[in-house]
């Protein structure tokens, strides 16, 4: 039940986030990769640049439009990488960059950062994630995540999309936050028409930083509406927010939102 997110634009190509690892295979695939990216960076070289769009990114442009325009665009020049490391979960990675860079057309002195670059495999193939993206992934792999923490987080997140299948609205509103608790009741929260039947789930990813998280589901829905009961379902993907309070995981509720109309 995997969504793939369209990459769009050139911008990604001016910033890139990086981040360790490294199991065997499919590791080292995203590694070499990386670095034959991260040499044409370095290079210029716009029309290797232009095989890292994704392929459902390169339809309106062809490979000379997009190097001209990356010329004109580029904000920086690089002048050196090193790769150190890369790790993979899933159809995630994230790649250990150190890179030297210069802003163009000014007398700046050259700066040196290190990043966790994420990356994306799409049909086989590693594609960097546009940093304008990058609330869609981890933000750097599990080897330097809490795993313990995340794997509760996780089931948390787990059992409200349960709850959201089996109608148990009940349930639901107690995994809110008690913040939007105390503003609109129980009996509030049960009276709001459901938008959609929620079909299926699964939760890709769950990120803990401090007290804050993050998880991406994917799932499926279909319209509420009895004369839709028979539509195929739709498959959706969001990032959700959650927060800790008194070691108890609690959904965040955007403001004017309620999870039972729908993410």
């Amino acid at each position: 039940m995997k969504k793939v997110f369209v990459v769009l634009g050139v911008v990604w190509l001016l910033m890139m986030y990086a981040s360790p690892g490294l199991p065997a295979q499919e590791d080292q695939g995203l590694q070499e990769r990386a670095k034959i990216f991260w040499d044409a960076r370095v290079r210029g070289d716009w029309a290797v640049l232009y095989e890292y769009l994704p392929p459902s990114s390169q339809g309106g442009t062809s490979r000379d439009q997009f190097a001209e325009s990356g010329k004109k665009k580029s904000a920086f020049r690089f002048l050196s990488f090193e790769i150190r490391k890369a790790e993979t979960a899933g159809g995630l990675g994230w790649v250990d960059v150190v890179s030297t860079a210069q802003a163009v057309g000014t007398t700046l002195p050259p700066k040196t950062t290190e990043t966790w670059e994420q990356w994306e495999k799409i049909d086989g193939k590693w594609y960097p994630i546009d940093p304008k993206r990058r609330g869609e992934a981890p933000l750097v792999p599990p080897s330097l995540r809490p795993a313990e923490e995340e794997a509760a987080l996780k089931k948390r997140v787990d059992e409200l999309w349960s709850a959201k299948e089996k109608e148990q609205w009940g349930l639901l509103y107690a995994y809110c936050d008690p913040e939007f608790r105390k503003t609109v009741s129980q009996e509030e929260f049960l009276q709001k028409r459901p938008y959609y039947i929620y079909v299926d789930h699964t939760v890709e990813w769950a990120e803990v930083n401090g007290d804050l998280g993050k998880a991406r589901v994917d799932y499926l829905i279909r319209p509420s509406d009895p004369y839709l009961s028979k539509a195929e379902p739709l498959d959706q993907t969001t990032v959700e927010k959650w927060v800790k309070k008194d070691g108890v995981w609690y959904l965040l509720v955007p403001e004017k939102s309620s999870p039972k109309e729908g993410s």
